[in-house]
């Protein structure tokens, strides 16, 4: 009954088209709305790294939520960073082990003298930004020759549509050289 109803509406490729550009308009409003929010300590929306950076002088006393890169240990100091402006904060009460280089989340209270107090403190080492995005390339990687073998691009109707004869990863990658009957 659905597919009746809604399958004659995506067969137009203006439709698609329409509904592609919608659906973009609609993500590119979300984008900007979520990055209006300002601050509000009630609803749990802390000042981060943007006011900070902007106005330290202005938050001390208040409960921040910031992150950075540890640049030093001995005192313990973070860089956090909003556009093209950075600042140094010296980092007090965290009793776990930091080395440089590692990203370090804090939720604590800003203090005179560019200090923030921990209150809850979160450390990611260097090392885990390397493996997580090493895995991701590894999955997209896998993901794009899964979708170029088993599927292709219709010119004609603007739609992807399964292959009668799924290519290989070998076919893929030499696909060039013999050229592709199946799109």
């Amino acid at each position: 009954m659905v597919e009746r109803l809604f399958k004659p509406m995506f067969e137009s490729k203006r439709v698609r088209t329409t509904m592609m550009i919608s659906l973009l308009v609609v993500l590119l409003i979300l984008f900007i709305w979520y990055g209006s929010i300002s601050p509000e300590p009630g609803k749990g929306r802390f000042p981060g790294n943007d006011e900070l950076v902007e106005d330290y002088e202005n938050y001390i006393g208040e409960k921040v939520e910031i992150s950075g890169e540890v640049i030093e240990t001995e005192p313990l100091k973070i860089e956090i960073e909003s556009g093209d402006k950075t600042i140094e904060l010296e980092i007090t009460g965290l009793e776990e082990e930091t080395e440089e280089g590692d990203r370090l989340t804090v939720f604590g209270t800003a203090a005179e003298n560019r200090t923030i107090y921990v209150e809850n403190a979160l450390i990611r080492p260097l090392w885990r930004y390397v493996y997580m995005y090493g895995v991701s390339v590894v999955g997209a990687t896998w993901i794009g020759f899964r979708v170029l073998g088993q599927w292709r691009f219709d010119r004609e109707k603007f739609a992807l549509e399964p292959r009668e004869n799924p290519l290989t990863i070998r076919e893929i990658i030499f696909r060039s050289k013999r050229g592709d009957e199946d799109g």
